[in-house]
């Protein structure tokens, strides 16, 4: 098992993105537009912004499966029933 931190990994998925040729337009327009014309530069800023919108990702994710688990462990089973309940009947 590796010790890797979460950013090492994130900048390692966009760099196995980028050698595959996977690209998203709009952040390699984004690079494009903060770097001019200088390739290096482009690269530079694509792999920055790609980590960060896939540590988002990542965040949001985790996010929604927290905020599943809870609703579920909250969730009243079935066959439940309150003390209201029984005075209803």
């Amino acid at each position: 098992m590796t010790n890797k931190q979460p950013s090492e990994l994130i900048h390692a998925l966009v760099l196995r993105e980028l050698q595959d040729g996977i690209v998203r337009d709009g952040l390699w327009a984004q690079a494009i537009v903060e770097s001019g014309s200088n390739e290096a530069l482009i690269q530079a800023n694509y792999i920055r912004l790609r980590a960060a919108s896939m540590q988002g990702d990542a965040q949001n994710l985790l996010l929604q499966q927290i905020q599943t688990g809870v609703k579920q462990s909250t969730a009243k089973p079935k066959d439940f029933l309150s003390s209201l309940d029984l005075k209803k009947k």
